[in-house]
């Protein structure tokens, strides 16, 4: 019987340390290359997609103020010059002559005697510079000055008591505005509403003791104190607070506005404006891309000149602080053009004119016929 031939046992095998590293580096170096392979693509992460800017509010009209502020670091540098007439008398709203005038109207400084010279024509032109910076995206501060020039044509008549036309002199007066200084801040936004603040100061920078040249009623001329109409500032602390309310739905915008005028004590001559209250409502319209259209109603009334200055003499109606004040409408229409349209972006251009539809005035008084303006504006 044949014996099976046993075999010998499996030798061990011994593998030296060196060889074990050699072996685990270059498994890690497989191992990686592989996993690098089949790693998904979203480790690396993919740019995020551009989010638009949000549109730009439209546009209120250039007479309203507090409604548009500029973004918080940003500058606006406006020039605006703005144009006026005055003529035709009015007593409360009823027009009179200049011959009714002089036969019925008692002189200030004298009651027992009528009056001799009354105003025909007074045109107004004025030079704004305006800053505004946005200190955040809701508070930004206002400040303006500027020059004024008033040109006025009065007619004299003859003698103490007659009714005939003496003839006309033209003179005027020219000088720095009032500078104002006012913050807005805005308390309320959401995506179609906003309500904002506005509050400041207005300082006596313009002149309040301008003179002037007259004819008189015996032909001769005379150097005086200029009437308080044609004064170039108020002499006055004023203070300017303010309210706007504003919306929009697509092209679309329209707002209210309030702003008053409140002086707090006389100028050194001895007298202060009556308090004014100004009133807005307006609608917009954007065409298209930096092109909105605006009609605006407004609405102000005015209280009499309080106190007096002893040196504003004369047998005229301007030269009483009781013919002064009043309650006027007007309706006027205006648009807005961003200089993008013309290639220019920092600019924006904006117009606005309108004619009063009612007066109702301390007077005998002059009446206004028309006012216009415009802002050159830049973006800084």
């Amino acid at each position: 019987m044949m014996r099976m031939k046993r075999s010998a046992p499996p030798r061990p095998i011994f593998v030296s340390a060196k060889t074990l590293a050699i072996a685990a580096a270059l498994l890690g170096v497989c191992v990686g290359e592989a996993a690098g392979a089949d790693a998904p693509a979203k480790l690396v992460a993919a740019p995020a997609p551009d989010v638009a800017a949000p549109a730009p509010l439209p546009p209120a009209p250039l007479g309203v103020f507090g409604a548009d502020m500029p973004a918080a670091g940003k500058l606006v540098v406006s020039i605006i010059p703005q144009f006026a007439n005055l003529s035709h008398t009015l007593k409360g709203t009823r027009q009179v002559s200049s011959e009714e005038v002089v036969a019925t109207t008692p002189w200030f400084g004298h009651p027992t005697l009528k009056l001799r010279l009354v105003p025909q024509n007074v045109s107004v032109a004025s030079q704004t510079l305006a800053l505004a910076y946005g200190i955040t995206n809701y508070l930004s501060v206002v400040v303006t000055g500027g020059m004024i020039e008033r040109n006025l044509d009065m007619l004299a008549f003859q003698g103490p008591t007659s009714l005939n036309r003496l003839g006309i002199s033209h003179t005027g007066t020219d000088g720095l505005t009032d500078f104002t200084a006012s913050t807005i801040y805005r308390v309320y936004e959401d995506p179609i509403h906003r309500i904002q603040l506005n509050l400041g100061m207005s300082f006596p920078t313009g002149s309040d003791h301008n003179t002037f040249r007259l004819l008189l009623p015996d032909g001769s001329y005379a150097t005086s104190r200029a009437f308080y109409a044609l004064q170039p500032g108020s002499g006055t602390f004023d203070v300017l607070p303010g309210i706007v309310y504003a919306g929009h739905i697509d092209k679309w915008s329209w707002g209210l506005s309030y702003r008053g005028r409140f002086p707090l004590a006389a100028n050194p001559e001895g007298y202060l404006y009556g308090d004014l209250h100004e009133f807005n409502g307006w609608a917009g319209y954007s065409w298209i891309k930096g092109l909105t259209t605006t009609f605006r109603v407004n609405a102000t009334t005015q209280g009499e000149i309080r106190g007096l200055d002893p040196m504003i003499r004369g047998k005229a109606q301007a030269a009483n602080p009781n013919f002064y004040g009043g309650q006027r409408v007007e309706l006027w229409g205006g648009a807005t053009i961003a200089g993008a349209l013309i290639g220019q972006d920092a600019l924006t251009i904006a117009l606005e004119g309108g004619i009063p539809v009612y007066q109702s005035l301390n007077g005998p008084q002059l009446s206004k016929n028309w006012q216009a303006g415009m802002a050159l504006r830049w973006k800084i």
